[in-house]
């Protein structure tokens, strides 16, 4: 994936002019320019998606961990690592979100059931709300048919583990050994926000990004 410079980041603010008055009523924007809120948003977001596969790609290996976990990973990478044939700046950027927001949906459902079959999260738990606001930006149907590719990959996962008793055995072999949670080592998204989501079931506003 390319990096996302200013230049770039300047051209989504412009995509996202329309797109930014017509946001789900649950996003809140309290930056005046809520374009550029939005794509500096988006710019961290999937700047920070291979360094989560990196992370999860980094315990997998310390733990001792093959299978179908890996193989989750292995995917979450090859959707980083598509080539992108564009013919402008901004479907490019487009592409790299999209592909992003794949990334971090496979890292999602991973992460909830490394969390609850066994006390071993990866990811800081903050990035469901952040998929959320990726997922109204980009819109459905689209966003709807994407998450629908995932939870085929997460149903993979979850009816191979029976499959693969060990992994239990191993993940409490890492934490013996390990002095922090892995998800402590990763940056948490919710320092420094202008965009909050109101959780609407929860009565409370979440700060992102």
């Amino acid at each position: 994936m390319l990096a996302l410079s200013e230049q770039i980041s300047g051209l989504l603010a412009t995509r996202l002019k329309e797109r930014s008055t017509h946001l789900h009523h649950s996003i809140r924007v309290s930056d005046q320019n809520s374009c550029a809120a939005l794509a500096s948003f988006i710019a961290r977001y999937v700047a920070l998606a291979p360094d989560f596969v990196a992370a999860f790609e980094t315990f997998l290996s310390a733990a001792d961990i093959d299978g179908v976990m890996a193989q989750q990973i292995a995917t979450a990478r090859e959707f980083l690592d598509t080539p992108i044939r564009s013919t402008s700046s901004e479907q490019q950027l487009e592409a790299e979100m999209y592909q992003a927001y794949l990334a971090h949906r496979v890292m999602d459902e991973l992460n909830d059931v490394l969390k609850a079959s066994y006390g071993c999260p990866i990811m800081p738990l903050d990035m469901f709300r952040s998929n959320l606001i990726i997922h109204h930006i980009i819109g459905e149907p689209f966003a709807n048919h994407l998450d629908q590719v995932i939870e085929l990959l997460s149903g993979k996962l979850i009816s191979a583990l029976p499959t693969e008793p060990s992994i239990g055995f191993k993940i409490k072999s890492y934490l013996a050994g390990s002095r922090t949670g892995p998800a402590t080592r990763l940056p948490c998204l919710t320092e420094s926000s202008s965009i909050r989501l109101v959780m609407n079931d929860l009565n409370s506003q979440i700060r992102l990004l």
